[in-house]
């Protein structure tokens, strides 16, 4: 994480006032790069660590390292620190062995190979992409969003569930700076490891959850929201959209309305039915995407014989109604 990222980052124990966190490093590369340290409330005292390099912006810490029990002991065995090695052993006695899994999106998860496929390993001469008609790119959906978007000079963008951090990247060239956060760690690792590769200096990202973000209100020029409505509670996580964005600024999202890989949401939506929730959520939709919905193809590669191929609905509104 490059320290000056702690100056977007508050406590998310005390959501109605903005508290900044403090940086503590542990140990840094190249005077700004910190790979391990902690950002600390001074009024909570609540501590949030950051490993390798990515930091973790969650609430309830112990519930997230208990579905991560792989992801957990590797962050023990690789400590560069032994003040981190502490914090780390200290939520050792709070976790139920009983209750140790393993997320589907993390390192050798079900999910991470297929969206890593999708954002940086498919190749034309791939079985399936070379059956198509025409050639489609597993990243066309990203492309085509991005791709349509002006360049600004100036601006924040904000890319909620960013995955691998495909997109947010390529805000950084649209955009002043971009921010990915997404609930991987493994996730925000790979993309850390691009934005390096790749020697981008206006991106940052962190592990957070896209309903419950460490930033300040009315923050905001754009907001990315793709493939995330069979995974969180809509309607919060328009109303935490609504809240980062500054007046009249845009927000774009993307869906294929498949209800079927994750846990049954209570609201299931579709095209017509989310149109209808995001107007009543404060948003007005750009005419293009008011009169019909869009069919844009977005692949996943799942094992060697086996992919999901979903044409997804992109819809771009702005925020109009005042501060939620």
């Amino acid at each position: 994480m490059n320290v000056k990222f702690a100056n977007h980052l508050n406590c998310l124990h005390h959501r109605e006032k903005r508290v900044r966190l403090a940086l503590d490093e542990l140990h840094v590369l190249s005077g700004n790069e910190c790979i391990e340290g902690l950002l600390i409330c001074d009024q909570c005292n609540f501590r949030y660590p950051i490993i390798e390099g990515v930091p973790i912006l969650v609430k309830d810490f112990v519930s997230y390292v208990s579905s991560r029990g792989a992801t957990y002991g590797s962050w023990l065995l690789a400590c560069k620190t032994l003040q981190m090695k502490n914090f780390l052993k200290d939520f050792a006695y709070r976790l139920n062995p009983e209750l140790v899994s393993n997320d589907r999106y993390e390192q050798d998860g079900h999910w991470f190979a297929p969206y890593k496929w999708t954002q940086y390993d498919s190749t034309f001469d791939d079985p399936f992409l070379k059956l198509l008609k025409r050639d489609i790119k597993p990243t066309e959906l990203y492309d085509r969003i991005i791709g349509r978007m002006p360049l600004r000079n100036e601006g924040l963008a904000l890319d909620l569930g960013c995955s691998m951090g495909y997109t947010t990247l390529q805000l950084s060239h649209k955009y002043s700076y971009a921010i990915g956060i997404d609930l991987s760690y493994s996730s925000i690792k790979e993309a850390r490891k691009r934005m390096s590769q790749a020697n981008i200096r206006n991106s940052e990202f962190c592990v957070a959850d896209s309903i419950d973000l460490p930033f300040d209100a009315l923050k905001f020029d754009l907001i990315l929201a793709l493939n995330l409505l069979e995974l969180v509670d809509p309607n919060k996580l328009l109303s935490s959209i609504h809240r980062l964005l500054k007046p009249h600024a845009e927000a774009v999202f993307a869906d294929p309305y498949d209800y079927n890989r994750e846990p049954r949401q209570m609201l299931e939506l579709d095209g017509k039915t989310f149109r209808t929730l995001l107007c009543d959520s404060g948003f007005e939709i750009f005419e293009k995407s008011r009169k019909a919905e869009s069919f844009i193809p977005w692949i996943l590669k799942i094992a060697n014989r086996a992919y999901l191929f979903y044409f997804a609905d992109v819809i771009r509104a702005s925020k109009v109604s005042k501060h939620r």
